[in-house]
């Protein structure tokens, strides 16, 4: 079996050193190279570019796709799996691997847990599995795709309220207040969307959100924070990375209206951006976090 990692960025390089540790034909390639007849192809590069990269992919045989990717498509409002089933079909053999999970920790083989989502038609989901457990790297398996990627998603933006809060002086209570506001609002849209899951409370879920709302590691909290100050231009320049948080807001709007409900967290993340203005931000943080 011949793996390729496509993407060579750090979470790309954290999952070679994993994938490695168990199979010996594995390979890192960049977004751009061409694949030719690969068996196991792994998304390591940002929503925004799937599509692209998976372009480059020729084949005649069926093949195995793990994303790895936490965004939506800005154009589409899709999600991963969408994204990949439009191009290769609803057929295609498809995981997505989605946990707490910073590439730096990973590369130092610290303790680690992840998700590993499937559709009930696909047939390798132990062999795919093996691909990245290790005893540093533990993988549980997750039936379903949706929550875990949706989560993903809007984890993104949840982190950058936290990382707002933490911008403007306030502590640990708010943040845990904004995170379990969170997990309620992605709650109610997953009933909302009639999306299941073997348990809303996982690494990829609830793990993830936790983690990202809680660290300056992550990009989208470090965006939020720097927005106590600085316009939202500024601040990504300041990151100088992909903040996936900012795309993934493109697609709120899109999610209420598909449930049925109101957002009040993802919304106020969304007007914060949209109004881009730092003087405003600490008189807006407080008038929202008073009345929810």
């Amino acid at each position: 079996m011949n793996i390729h990692i496509l993407g060579n960025g750090a979470w790309g390089n954290a999952l070679f050193s994993v994938v490695k540790h168990n199979c010996p034909i594995v390979s890192i390639v960049k977004r751009s190279q061409k694949l030719i007849d690969p068996d196991v192809v792994v998304l390591s590069v940002p929503t925004q570019s799937i599509r692209e990269s998976l372009k480059n992919i020729s084949t005649d045989k069926n093949i195995i796709i793990v994303n790895t990717a936490k965004g939506i498509e800005k154009s589409t409002h899709l999600l991963p799996h969408k994204i990949v089933q439009s191009i290769f079909g609803n057929d295609v053999e498809y995981y997505t691997l989605i946990g707490p999970s910073f590439a730096q920790e990973v590369i130092k083989q610290m303790p680690t847990l992840v998700n590993l989502g499937y559709s009930k038609k696909n047939s390798n989901n132990i062999k795919v599995k093996n691909l990245f457990q290790t005893d540093f790297f533990r993988v549980k398996l997750t039936a379903g795709v949706e929550v875990l990627e949706l989560s993903a998603a809007f984890k993104n933006i949840y982190a950058i309220a936290c990382g707002l809060a933490d911008g403007l002086g306030y502590g640990a209570n708010t943040r845990a207040k904004l995170i379990v506001l969170a997990v309620d609002e992605m709650n109610t849209l997953y009933e909302r969307l009639h999306w299941t899951i073997d348990s809303h409370i996982t690494a990829g879920t609830v793990g993830d959100l936790i983690l990202t709302c809680n660290s300056a590691e992550s990009r989208n909290f470090t965006f939020g924070s720097l927005l106590a100050a600085h316009s939202v231009q500024d601040a990504l320049t300041m990151v100088d990375s992909t903040v996936e948080g900012i795309n993934s807001l493109t697609s709120v709007g899109y999610f209420e209206k598909k449930a049925g409900t109101k957002l009040l967290l993802a919304d106020f993340v969304s007007n914060i951006v949209k109004m881009d203005n730092p003087k405003m931000v600490k008189t807006n943080f407080e008038n929202f976090v008073k009345r929810v």
